[in-house]
């Protein structure tokens, strides 16, 4: 309905045309009574489409069956249109010169040519139009005896009436496929809108249900460290009694086991408090040198415990950022460079680069392999294939902790290795708001 609507305003147009061709034309050659007695009627028929068009642009929402309606109405007054063009056949054919009549032949046949695109998806109506206008125009060029080879003309008419026939079949064949496939498009992007709710749905649902989790998961943690924290006091106490060799490595034990799940659990917390959004950055002036001092306060031991050698370099810098969570970055990562070197020793260097200041952990340590590195950084990670002394037992979240909280920082942890050669961990802070400070290169 929408496309026999939408070829509305053309078709009058051409009607209004026609009637112009038609008066120019027999104007002079025929009796001004049926002129205008054709014209009266064409006029009226001509307003009443418009009228019926306009009404259907200003329509609201209709049903099937009001639609019908709007259908079974604009056909009879196509018909209607059709039956006054047969009439003007009949009524002005012969009148005036030869050429007159061609003209009158011509208009007749550029309507029923426009008819295959308006009519071609209702052959029913198609066919009554054409066979109202062609069939009107066979008969009376076949009753013309003063034309010369009338009988040869009608032919010549019905074989278009055949022609137009064939053609509006294709082209409604045709506009059926393009409505089905509309019809289909339709159909799924209404079954993909629903899909997309349905999904985002999903997505919300799994959201909630994944920041639940985590809630919950923080919540346990937390409090399965209160026992853990608990063991440990016995533990600590079970320690300073004496007992047989047997007992103390016993004890020796239990210690190394709660402290291994104090680790791990404290990991679980801060990992979880992390994905809930638990933790705010805020950045401040942050200098170097305390912060180097209570890390080197904190590992020094563990490094000599080793034999290694725990360096500081660029402590004269200062950065612009969250002091707990660079701490608790450089943290993790000394951490990891002591437990995994075995020979020679840990650097960690701080220097000037670009407009900002790089922070980066270097070991001597067994390294990782190249096909690991674009995974050390994930949740449950951990590389194999190590000495059993250096395999460490645990969930594999000290990286992962890392990764995330240089995401909090604003700075992308990387990491650069070569096995049995070591590692070194990057992160780049800003500078100090205010500071200007020479560039320095630390020779490592």
């Amino acid at each position: 309905m929408r496309a026999l609507y939408r070829q509305a305003p053309a078709m009058l147009v051409g009607d209004a045309f026609g009637l112009g061709l038609v008066l120019m034309a027999f104007g002079g050659y025929s009796s001004r009574r049926v002129l205008l007695a054709w014209v009266g009627a064409f006029s009226i028929i001509w307003a009443l489409r418009l009228l019926h068009y306009l009404r259907w642009t200003r329509r609201g929402p209709a049903d099937e069956q009001r639609l019908h309606a709007w259908r079974r109405s604009w056909g009879l007054l196509v018909l209607v249109h059709g039956a006054l063009w047969a009439a003007a056949v009949w009524l002005f054919w012969g009148r005036g010169p030869l050429a007159h009549t061609t003209v009158l032949l011509l208009v007749l046949y550029s309507f029923c040519l426009a008819s295959v695109q308006l009519l071609a998806s209702q052959r029913g109506l198609f066919l009554a139009y054409n066979g109202l206008v062609l069939g009107a125009t066979v008969l009376r060029v076949a009753s013309d005896d003063s034309l010369d080879g009338h009988l040869e003309l009608a032919a010549v008419v019905a074989s278009l009436f055949v022609v137009t026939w064939v053609m509006a079949r294709a082209h409604g064949s045709a506009l059926h496929e393009a409505i089905r496939l509309k019809a289909r498009t339709d159909e799924l992007a209404g079954q993909l809108r629903v899909e997309k709710a349905e999904a985002e749905a999903a997505r919300r649902a799994a959201e909630a249900a994944s920041r639940a989790k985590t809630q919950f998961f923080a919540a346990a943690s937390h409090d399965l460290r209160q026992p853990l924290h608990a063991m440990s006091l016995y533990v600590e106490a079970l320690q300073q009694r004496p007992h047989e060799p047997e007992v103390a490595a016993l004890v020796q034990g239990v210690d190394a086991s709660v402290r291994a799940l104090d680790e791990l659990f404290g990991e679980l917390l801060d990992l979880t408090r992390l994905d809930s959004g638990g933790i705010e950055p805020r950045p401040r002036p942050l200098a170097m040198q305390p912060l180097f001092a209570r890390l080197r306060l904190h590992f020094e031991p563990l490094a000599e415990h080793k034999r290694l050698v725990l360096r500081f370099r660029g402590a004269q810098h200062a950065a612009f950022a969250d002091p707990v969570l660079v701490e608790r970055v450089l943290h993790n990562l000394l951490g990891n460079a002591i437990r995994y070197t075995e020979r020679g020793g840990v650097l960690v260097a701080c220097r000037r680069r670009g407009g900002r200041l790089l922070l980066q952990v270097w070991d001597t340590g067994v390294g990782i392999d190249a096909q690991h590195l674009p995974r050390v950084f994930d949740e449950f990670f951990q590389v194999r294939g190590m000495a059993p002394a250096l395999q460490r037992r645990g969930l594999g979240l000290g990286l992962a902790i890392v990764r995330r909280l240089g995401v909090l920082i604003g700075s992308e942890v990387r990491v650069c290795s070569r096995p049995g050669r070591g590692s070194v961990f990057s992160l780049s802070l800003p500078l100090r708001q205010g500071a200007a400070q020479p560039e320095q290169t630390e020779k490592v």
